[in-house]
């Protein structure tokens, strides 16, 4: 059986699952076909402690984490300062019982270029491989993972697409430095959703989903097939985790109708 998680609320605090308090989310995700939570804005102020003790007997795992600060800054001491929140969001992690913890290493650019032909990636990507060495074994000492996220064009201008991430965990070479698969990315960035994960398998580590418009799948046009299949056919077993507002009122039967579409779709497989 697939394991499905979403986000409770967007980053903004608008609420993604029904409930006026958490209990409340969480008997509400039970009862769509949820699994997992990630959590956004909404219930952060309750702190990690007082979560950890609503969610502990409710049956929904929290899927994901801590965090960290800029890896790449163009400073020292704030690259030194964003690994360290790094080692302690998976060690959050690993309190909370979740998979690992997300980490975009930078959106935009903050370093200078170097002198040719090294170029500006180059550098970064050469920096940020030092860096996760240096995590790795906090990740591996923990039991959980630090995974990378590619994100679009739009959104980043550094690891957009499963390959460039592939190349930096590869580097690594620890097996809970991982990526991301996030379906709304990879729409916009892969020539091919399902061969960009059978080519890269070895270090997947989670799964976003979210439809081509970023709302719940179903709501828009991605054709969600060839990536579950290449899902299903390299054996994933990990969380599938909505991260995506929700179109329509009734965001309960939006989030119980995405559920039965994705696992519909998984069986038809």
């Amino acid at each position: 059986m697939i394991k499905l998680g979403t986000y409770e609320s967007w980053f903004d605090s608008e609420p993604i699952v029904p409930g006026d308090t958490l209990p409340e989310v969480l008997r509400n995700l039970a009862s769509y076909g949820y699994q997992g939570i990630q959590f956004g804005g909404r219930f952060r102020d309750l702190g990690w402690d007082e979560i950890g003790s609503m969610i502990k007997d409710s049956g929904i795992q929290v899927c994901i984490a801590g965090g960290g600060g800029n890896l790449l800054s163009k400073d020292p001491d704030l690259r030194r300062q964003g690994v360290a929140a790094v080692k302690d969001g998976l060690r959050l992690a690993a309190k909370m019982g979740a998979v690992g913890s997300i980490c975009v290493p930078i959106r935009r650019p903050e370093m200078d270029p170097p002198a040719p032909p090294k170029t500006l990636y180059d550098l970064q990507e050469e920096i940020l491989i030092e860096e996760l060495k240096e995590i790795a074994p906090v990740a591996e000492g923990e039991g959980v993972m630090l995974i990378i996220e590619p994100l679009n064009r739009y959104e980043s201008q550094f690891i957009q697409r499963l390959d460039q991430a592939y190349k930096v965990c590869a580097a690594v070479a620890s097996p809970n430095i991982r990526f991301m698969a996030d379906f709304f990315h990879m729409n916009i960035e892969e020539v091919d959703l399902g061969k960009a994960i059978e080519a890269t398998k070895d270090y997947l580590g989670y799964v976003h989903l979210a439809d081509s418009n970023r709302y719940e799948p179903g709501a828009g046009h991605l054709d969600f097939a060839p990536g579950l299949s290449a899902l299903k056919r390299i054996g994933y077993d990990g969380f599938m985790t909505l991260e995506c507002r929700i179109l329509g009122a009734d965001k309960g039967k939006a989030l119980t109708d995405a559920a039965a579409l994705i696992r519909s779709l998984w069986d038809e497989l």
